[in-house]
């Protein structure tokens, strides 16, 4: 019977494995405003949302505008086609979930010019199960736990993941919980993804959430991460990201399915 090993995948050293990618060059002159777009379809959100702003200058962005008076289109590979409405300025939104395996391009007209992405929403990676663990003593932090998430890889197929792991009863640390990895090194195997960034105290009620991102997704994210220390979107600033958006535009049209376990820490 053939062996399966099982790798435990530090976050230490995902961010070694960031250095093993080629080089993205990004370019930091002083430009004119440019449209920023920031949207993603999942397969567990019913209404998708697309943000459009204005660039500020890199040396100069106090401001990011919103653009109001666009249109913006999704449709899927079979040719369904629905528009998203302006709710509110700059916010662009619709009933619409992605389903695995197929593809959506969104196209947005705005201020008399067109622009374009298409993802492909990618099938899930389950959590198999979520466990924690004393802090180890040669943390920085210690005397609480942290938390261990389980899955298996599919083998043969390139694997992008974004991890977020966030005490329930503390929500507004869930944004500032965000990690990226591949399966270059892990395909087809059992992984172990040990969250020690941080560490959790006894009835915490942790929530741990494994997105697989459509590459071009990930692509996006991953230089965002080399751009700032934490990577988030929408800073809206022209300093060059990839992005899979057409004509010139910022920012990028997202997917990924999500799979969430909750543990409660105990004793």
């Amino acid at each position: 019977m053939k062996s399966v090993k099982t790798y435990t995948l530090i976050f230490g050293l995902a961010i070694i494995l960031f250095g093993c990618q080629d080089v993205i060059e990004i370019n930091l002159d002083s430009i004119e405003p440019r449209l920023v777009i920031d949207g993603s379809i999942t397969d567990i959100d019913t209404t998708l949302v697309v943000k459009l702003t204005k660039s500020g200058d890199y040396f100069a962005p106090e401001t990011y505008p919103n653009v109001s008076g666009s249109t913006v289109t999704i449709t899927d590979d079979l040719g369904y086609a629905s528009q998203l409405l302006e709710t509110a300025p700059g916010l662009y939104s619709g009933n619409r979930t992605g389903e695995e395996g197929r593809s959506y391009t969104m196209k947005v007209e705005s201020e008399g010019e067109i622009y374009n992405a298409t993802v492909e929403v990618p099938y899930k990676v389950a959590i198999d199960s979520v466990s924690f663990e004393p802090t180890p003593a040669y943390m920085e932090f210690s005397g609480g736990y942290i938390i261990n998430c389980h899955l298996h890889d599919p083998a043969n197929i390139e694997n992008y993941y974004r991890l977020k792991v966030y005490n329930i009863d503390d929500p507004a640390g869930a944004s500032q919980s965000l990690k990226l990895f591949d399966d270059a090194f892990t395909d087809g195997h059992d992984v172990v993804l040990q969250w020690d960034v941080e560490q959790f105290i006894p009835l915490n009620r942790v929530v741990v959430e494994l997105q697989t991102l459509d590459k071009s997704t990930y692509d996006y994210y991953f230089a965002l991460s080399s751009l700032f220390e934490g990577g988030m979107i929408g800073n809206a600033n022209p300093s060059n990201p990839i992005t899979n958006i057409s004509n010139g535009a910022l920012g990028y049209f997202g997917a990924y399915t999500v799979s969430r376990d909750t543990v409660l820490i105990f004793p």
